[in-house]
């Protein structure tokens, strides 16, 4: 047996490389975890637990608490934006178990006061995390089945989607992948800010350059095109072996009509589905509302439902509740999220 804390990207792209394929892997690699970092979300690390039963990878997120609310010597733990949490390889629970209490253990000695976790809902771990942590649903997503082809996946649209794709076609437009994120990175903050966007999602030009570092063959970068030249949507993709995901798109409000951000999700769920993917997971919406306008367009692509889970868990109850009192004192505002503090004590991020 053995319990190992990973920082160094070398030994974690050696162990990711070994792990056995799974939906979502993607999002479990230190390229993106990198990425993440640039953006501020912490420093990437990860857990590897491998006893005679199998494996158990943990990658995340560690965090610095701000010391304006008394987190000197403490930190949080939260996993990267996207999908993640634990990834069990052992449906033997007493692996499991044990795996449990040495992460306890090590969180202890970190001086990690809490941990907000994003499962993957393609792999459903939530279910043997659900013990030590406060597990609920957050929203549902949205899944292409890419197996039976384009004929296939177009024929699982809605009779909305099919007319949106056939309107794409008539206004000539096309798909091919973007040579940087330059373009896409404009248009992406100026959707953000159409939409008004929490700050956050905004993202760094230090993220679009982390993720245009990936490797290629992780992540694709797609645009449609009018006829004259004039990029009217587009998106990040990130993919592994079994599946591709929908990370982050963008269009413009001019060619709303010509129906161009349809278009772009069918192109390439065709794209991915002849290089081999199997699913294209969509996401969910942005919001929990059940009539969410953006859970509505993917929706209508098919049928495929997931859950999305999330965790909470304070390691250290009373350090976390100094700390939040000391963050309400100097922002004068109530808790909303598990990770608060990291928020608004320095008139940041509100």
């Amino acid at each position: 047996m053995s319990f190992e804390f990973i920082t160094s990207p070398e030994r974690w792209n050696t162990i990711f490389d070994e792990l056995p394929g799974f939906a979502g892997k993607v999002y479990y690699s230190h390229a993106y975890h990198a990425a993440c970092a640039c953006n501020g979300d912490g420093q990437p690390g990860a857990i590897l637990h491998t006893s005679r039963a199998g494996q158990i990878f943990y990658p995340f997120l560690l965090r610095q608490i701000p010391f304006c609310v008394g987190g000197e010597g403490y930190h949080d733990l939260e996993t990267a934006y996207g999908y993640g949490g634990p990834q069990f390889f052992t449906d033997d629970q007493s692996a499991i178990a044990e795996f449990k209490a040495l992460f306890a253990e090590w969180a202890r000695q970190q001086s990690v006061v809490a941990e907000f976790v994003r499962f993957n809902p393609l792999t459903a771990m939530h279910e043997q995390y659900s013990d030590v942590c406060m597990v609920s649903h957050n929203r549902t997503t949205v899944s292409i089945n890419l197996s039976d082809g384009f004929a296939g996946l177009l024929a699982g649209c809605t009779p909305a989607r099919q007319r949106n794709w056939r309107r794409a076609g008539r206004e000539n437009l096309t798909m091919r992948s973007l040579d940087d994120l330059h373009e896409f990175a404009d248009l992406y903050r100026q959707t953000m800010q159409r939409l008004a966007a929490r700050s956050y999602y905004l993202f760094s030009a230090d993220y679009f350059a982390a993720l245009a570092a990936m490797p290629t063959s992780s992540r694709y970068f797609a645009g449609v095109f009018t006829p004259d030249n004039r990029l009217a949507a587009a998106a990040v993709f990130l993919l592994d072996g079994q599946s591709a995901h929908y990370h982050l798109g963008a269009s413009d409000p001019q060619f709303k009509d010509s129906q161009a951000s349809a278009f772009l999700m069918l192109e390439f769920a065709r794209l991915a589905a002849e290089t081999g993917q199997k699913t294209l997971h969509l996401g969910g919406g942005l919001s929990l509302a059940e009539d969410d306008r953006l859970f509505r367009f993917k929706a209508g692509f098919a049928p495929g439902r997931h859950h999305f889970f999330i965790g909470r868990r304070v390691h250290q109850p009373e350090i976390y509740a100094t700390l939040s009192q000391n963050w309400q004192k100097l922002t004068g505002l109530v808790p909303q999220i598990l990770l608060h503090y990291h928020y608004g004590a320095n008139d940041e991020n509100l």
